[in-house]
């Protein structure tokens, strides 16, 4: 297949697919459409930045995803773990019939066998690709696995693009099968380093303790490796942790325990949140920056202010804005109608586009007001979480106080609660 009879799309822009635009060139960038979701952001910045990225990669960037797969041959899947299913269900009404769907997501076997269904079933040609390695710096002639009953299509479309794929033998779901189970030797790496590490220039043994296991495992270079690792959970933290959880998925489906893949999603959402800048030094600079950020965000399981006793209360402080900065994006989004329709039908799938805490997506399932605020949330954006159910800021004022309706309003219009005895817990007896 020659490369110019390729009309290719991409679903998701992050850095997969400018990776492998940047090793195609710009003649073939030209033809080109992509579309991503942070195009929608309320917050312009966000939308104004992938903007910026279409245009420094040479691509045509879409408005809406029915403009990107309008004609396309070629579609490549390249978003976060959390957004798969809902891509492929979003573009498979939009597909072409015979189009090539690679869905070169990191996600459970289960995940893409039932996109495929999806695909399959709207006439597109689903193909479950593994991305093997890091995108750089071989762009797009990083490593793939294909799997599945088209795999020959998508080696003689990979051919014409000069990428290099080759096929794992079974059916959709093998590739991933061996991306997921890989990752948790890959990332769990990363988790382990950074608990090592970590531990070690609190404790001021690290250099001890890498130079030890240097001798265990000559040649292996821990100090290096370990300024890696960092760097790796650093900055792409947030993402490993989503691609972790699909792992756990594999993990459990398996019938096997999955605590280890269950404590890697810990380590890398927890580096993954302090949106630290690596930088360029050695792992020492690298973990006493995550040491800091640990500490300054009360990670370390510290009170982080004299207001921290306040009974019933949770401050929304900078601490807690940046713990709860997805679940509020999530209640932020519910001021669209479009995003509420799609949340009333689908709750867990569409709470699947934010990358929360597991516990903040219980809260948000159990509408767990008080917890949701426990847990970063700020109550000026859960109450159109609330407003999405038909409750009032009354009525949830209420809810949250443990009262009925009219008793909130006969304490508020009495003055409120009284002063004495609620402003810190030292005044309770048992304080």
């Amino acid at each position: 297949m020659s490369p110019t009879a390729l009309t290719i799309a991409c679903i998701g822009f992050g850095e997969a697919a400018s990776a492998f635009v940047a090793g195609w060139g710009p003649e073939r960038a030209a033809h080109v459409r992509a579309y991503d979701i942070k195009t929608d952001s309320p917050d312009p910045a966000i939308s104004a930045a992938k903007q910026a990225d279409y245009a420094r990669w040479g691509v045509t960037g879409c408005g809406t995803l029915a403009e990107a797969l309008d004609g396309a041959a070629v579609v490549f899947s390249l978003v976060t773990a959390d957004q798969v299913a809902l891509a492929a269900a979003a573009a498979a009404p939009l597909l072409g019939r015979g189009a090539l769907f690679l869905d070169c997501n990191s996600c459970a076997p289960g995940t893409k066998a039932r996109s495929a269904a999806v695909i399959e079933a709207a006439g597109g040609r689903y193909v479950d690709v593994a991305v093997m390695a890091p995108v750089h710096p071989k762009l797009h002639k990083t490593p793939l696995l294909l799997s599945g009953p088209n795999v020959a299509e998508a080696l003689d479309a990979l051919g014409s693009l000069d990428m290099a794929a080759k096929v794992a033998e079974g059916p959709v779901g093998t590739a991933s099968s061996i991306k997921m189970i890989r990752s948790i030797m890959m990332k769990g790496m990363e988790a382990l380093f950074a608990e090592c590490v970590l531990a070690g220039r609190r404790a001021g043994v690290d250099e001890v303790v890498l130079d030890s296991l240097d001798v265990t495992y000559p040649g292996f270079d821990f100090k290096a490796k370990a300024a890696y690792m960092l760097e790796r959970s650093m900055t792409h933290g947030i993402r490993r942790a989503a691609e972790m959880r699909e792992v756990a998925k594999t993990v459990e489906n398996l019938g096997l325990p999955n605590g280890m893949a269950a404590a890697t999603v810990e380590w890398q959402q927890r580096l993954g949140d302090l949106r630290l800048d690596a930088g360029d030094g050695d792992y020492r600079a690298r973990a006493d920056a995550v040491l800091a950020g640990m500490g300054e965000t009360g990670m370390m399981g510290e009170a982080s202010a004299d207001y921290a006793d306040i009974p019933g209360t949770f401050v929304f402080d900078a601490e807690r804005s940046r713990q709860g900065y997805h679940l509020n994006m999530f209640c932020m989004s519910l001021r669209h109608a479009a995003n509420r329709e799609a949340f009333k039908a689908d709750e867990q799938g569409y709470l699947n586009r934010f990358p929360m805490t597991e516990a903040q997506r219980a809260a948000v399932l159990g509408r767990q007001w008080n917890e949701m605020l426990r847990l970063g949330g700020n109550i000026y954006y859960t109450s159109k979480l609330a407003a999405t159910d038909g409750v009032n800021f009354q009525q949830l004022a209420a809810k949250m106080t443990g009262v009925t309706e009219d008793a909130y309003r006969a304490m508020m219009l009495a003055g409120g609660r009284p002063i004495t005895g609620n402003r810190s817990t030292k005044e309770w007896p048992n304080g």
